[in-house]
């Protein structure tokens, strides 16, 4: 199924590039960012959330404050090249949703079958991460990440 496409202009794209700066800004600050009414901007916005195109605001946590300043993306393979075409698994996206430290997961292509964001206090939660994946059958490569640049922000396409 193809997704519907929209189009957005210049004031647009600085309308998300302000809210992912910051979801909380008000109608009247990126108005004043953009050059536009209050009004103006919640009509821009309500329009890119009915398209869907806005699909959500979250929070952005900084997890070293809760004590865990380990950041990994682990990329996992199947040992075994018969599991590999199960993948019906990593449809429900479930697979991991109980291990302790793994945010999130991405079914991507080329050598891996998946990728898993983890965050951990000390080395030994996350090697209890990767014992973990390596008894549900896989392979791992292990990422740390050193620093979180920060580029959450929206680029025009």
């Amino acid at each position: 199924m193809r997704e519907r496409q929209i189009t957005l202009d210049e004031t647009d794209w600085k309308i998300l590039e302000t809210l992912q700066d910051n979801a909380r800004s008000t109608f009247t600050e990126i108005g004043q960012i953009v050059g536009l009414t209050a009004p103006a901007v919640r009509e821009r916005i309500r329009r890119m959330e009915d398209e869907e195109l806005i699909a959500g605001y979250r929070p952005v946590i900084n997890y070293n404050v809760l004590g865990r300043p380990l950041h990994a993306l682990i990329s996992l393979k199947y040992k075994s090249a018969s599991r590999a075409a199960e993948r019906s698994e990593f449809s429900q996206l479930g697979l991991f949703k109980d291990i302790p430290g793994v945010l999130r997961s991405w079914l991507v292509t080329g050598d891996t079958e998946c990728v898993i964001e983890a965050v951990t206090a000390t080395m030994k939660e996350l090697d209890a991460i990767l014992v973990e994946l390596n008894r549900l059958g896989f392979l791992t490569v292990t990422y740390m990440v050193l620093e979180d640049t920060g580029e959450r922000s929206c680029r025009k396409l």
